[in-house]
């Protein structure tokens, strides 16, 4: 699975949104799954890549309360099924669309493995360099490169 290219949408007066079709259709699974990510997007993977995070995620769990730990409650705590209706929409999780800030204007980044849901004003400040703060960044600058999907 090759993800690449980025697409500016809006989402509809219901706030749907579409994972562009030259994304979606390269992607296996019928189920998808969105998590938060560094940068404060939201990162789509297919059931099968999300099968893979939580075999990672799962060795993350200890009963000390270490960095590792308290990463994995974010990874892991904020990730869930997004429920495609019939014409392929989708409505973003509440949580998750107030912790990346999703707005009506978005950008979606094909990433390789998983597909990028940026609101389109955060997605400029990160590609400009500009420093912003976004939740839990602490936890994502602690995990360094260890994740990989």
């Amino acid at each position: 699975m090759r993800l690449a290219g980025k697409y500016n949408l809006h989402a509809d007066e219901k706030g749907r949104l579409r994972v562009p079709s030259n994304l979606r259709d390269n992607m296996p699974s019928k189920q998808l799954y969105a998590m938060y990510s560094a940068g404060g997007c939201l990162s789509i993977v297919t059931e099968e890549e999300a099968d893979k995070l939580f075999t990672h995620f799962e060795s993350m769990v200890t009963v000390a309360d270490t960095k590792d730990l308290k990463a994995a409650r974010v990874l892991m705590g904020f990730m869930g099924e997004l429920k495609e209706d019939s014409q392929g929409r989708f409505v973003v999780p509440a949580e998750l669309k107030k912790m990346a800030e999703i707005n009506k204007d978005v950008v979606f980044v094909g990433m390789g493995k998983k597909v990028e849901l940026w609101d389109a004003k955060r997605f400029e400040e990160n590609l400009s360099g500009e420093e912003y703060d976004y939740p839990h960044k602490e936890k994502f600058e602690q995990l360094g490169g260890g994740i990989i999907f």
